[in-house]
């Protein structure tokens, strides 16, 4: 849809980093997101659907924080903190650069 963006971006795991893919409307919200490589050991979970799915319509007006609302999963804590540092990053660049685009 025209004003919409697709952002390929990296976050650093625990020690490797995550690559993922974010989907963000023309409103700013996400509307998907994708672990594209997952280099990690430990945590691969991060890539389930459900998991992922908590991202789906958050913007920049949420500051998302792990365990509250983002569900943390054991074993995967820092991997999960930094996908949702990253998501919060790629909003607030939306916010303050992309929607005047």
């Amino acid at each position: 849809e025209a004003g919409d963006w697709f952002i390929v971006d990296q976050v650093i795991g625990k020690h490797e980093n995550i690559d993922m893919a974010v989907g963000l409307s023309a409103t700013g919200q996400v509307t998907g997101i994708e672990i594209l490589v997952y280099r990690e050991t430990y945590g691969y979970e991060v890539r389930n659907e459900k998991w992922r799915a908590q991202f789906h319509g958050r913007d920049h007006t949420q500051l998302l924080k792990l365990d509250d609302p983002i569900r943390n999963i054991s074993g995967a804590t820092l991997s999960c903190r930094h996908i949702t540092d990253g998501i919060n990053r790629l909003t607030q660049t939306w916010n303050e650069v992309l929607r005047t685009l």
